[in-house]
């Protein structure tokens, strides 16, 4: 089976914690982590870089073309999103662009009080930082999805990570 999760959360929220967790529970499957900021990082020069007008488009179309080969040619595939993902228009991109996979989730990250994203982004290395303003923005502007939304996908999880 090939599988597409996409872990959703405002930035310092622990995604890429629950990625790595996920893979080191599941290590009969073939875990392929893809991280927007990485991908960012690897295609502008920096964490801290963005693309122009910060137009995410560039990074979320090079994820989609990893995904799409390593669908290709990796058996038992799981492909983790680690993206904020804080609007059904970018989940429901990245399901219809990505109908190669058997099985798409869902997963939004949640916690009771997001003032824990402030405390954990001062725990990354400092080039992974994001201003506090940015992250307060992002928990308040962080919306669950329609049922529309919902629908689309054979799974949703909410996982509170308090």
């Amino acid at each position: 089976m090939q599988k597409l999760i996409l872990v959703c959360g405002p930035a310092a929220i622990g995604k890429s914690t629950y990625c790595k967790g996920y893979a080191d529970k599941h290590p009969d499957e073939n875990v392929v982590v893809i991280a927007a900021d990485d991908v960012r990082k690897e295609l502008f020069g920096s964490y801290r870089q963005f693309p122009p007008s910060h137009d995410m488009t560039i990074i979320y179309e090079e994820m989609v073309r990893r995904a799409k080969r390593l669908c290709a040619t990796v058996e038992n595939l799981t492909v983790m999103f680690d993206t904020t993902l804080l609007y059904d228009d970018r989940r429901e991109y990245f399901k219809n662009q990505l109908p190669e996979f058997d099985y798409h989730e869902l997963t939004l990250l949640k916690l009771h009080d997001y003032s824990l994203c402030l405390k954990r982004n001062k725990q990354r290395s400092e080039d992974k930082w994001v201003p506090e303003e940015v992250i307060i923005d992002m928990a308040k502007h962080y919306n669950d999805p329609s049922p529309r939304t919902r629908e689309m996908f054979d799974s949703c999880k909410e996982v509170y990570v308090d």
